[in-house]
């Protein structure tokens, strides 16, 4: 007598899966997740006369409080500071950064790195981007003439240019009555952001060493008074040497 054996396994295959299905999921494992949705700043074109000062979000969205231990960032212009160190489950904080523009130029990018205890994520970057500007400079940012033999040409143009929109010449004074500064004529379809001026070393000057400032004022309340360096060595002509008198023979 032959037994049909494919209905008890199937029967037995349907008990097992249904005990399995019946045990508890094994319990996921507690441990703090650092998260920060907008992990860099891009404070775009900004003057080089200040500071910039962002606060990077923080949350917590593990199970178990996550500590913040350090945050440094890559160059001492950068501060960084966290509003708190230890932030509970589901809880949110802040790293501020404090970057110095102060006598910076161009593409700036700056890294705050953040250590804590997620064992998923123990090291967390952010990012400082941006553009500083000189908001007023001089172009050429001084005049050195060398040394300046008789015949030599004693004029330089320069040209003072502002970064962000047409600025007015409210000013301009120098600290050597021998520099004598005078506007030139702008091209036609200027749009004010750049002024030109000629400095000439005055022909009085005597010879030797000449220094001094040309100092240029504009409009804009928050920028400062600009000062160009000038420099040079006057040589003046040689005197013709004495006539000789002779003396007649004998």
């Amino acid at each position: 007598m032959k037994t049909n054996l494919l209905p008890a396994l199937l029967l037995a295959t349907a008990g097992v899966l249904s005990i399995q299905a019946q045990e508890p999921a094994a319990p996921a494992a507690l441990s703090p997740k650092i998260v920060c949705a907008a992990p860099v700043y891009d404070f775009g074109e900004t003057n080089n006369t200040g500071f910039i000062e962002h606060d990077f979000p923080i949350r917590n969205e593990g199970t178990l409080s996550l500590e913040i231990r350090g945050v440094s960032a890559t160059c001492g212009c950068t501060a960084v500071k966290p509003s708190q160190d230890v932030i509970p489950p589901g809880g949110e904080a802040s790293i501020r950064a404090r970057l110095d523009l102060r006598g910076r130029n161009g593409v700036q990018i700056k890294t705050i790195t953040v250590q804590s205890n997620d064992p998923q994520t123990p090291t967390l970057s952010l990012q400082l981007k941006g553009t500083a500007v000189q908001a007023l400079r001089a172009q050429p940012p001084s005049l050195f003439f060398g040394r300046v033999e008789p015949n030599a040409v004693r004029n330089r143009t320069f040209d003072i240019i502002a970064a962000q929109g047409p600025i007015q010449i409210t000013g301009v004074r120098t600290d050597n009555p021998g520099l004598v500064v005078a506007p030139v004529a702008p091209e036609a379809g200027a749009d004010g952001s750049s002024h030109r001026f000629e400095l000439t070393l005055d022909a009085a000057l005597p010879e030797g060493n000449i220094n001094g400032s040309i100092f240029v004022k504009t409009d804009r309340a928050d920028l400062p008074e600009l000062a160009i360096p000038v420099a040079a060595y006057i040589v003046n002509a040689a005197e013709p040497a004495p006539a000789v008198e002779t003396t007649p023979g004998p």
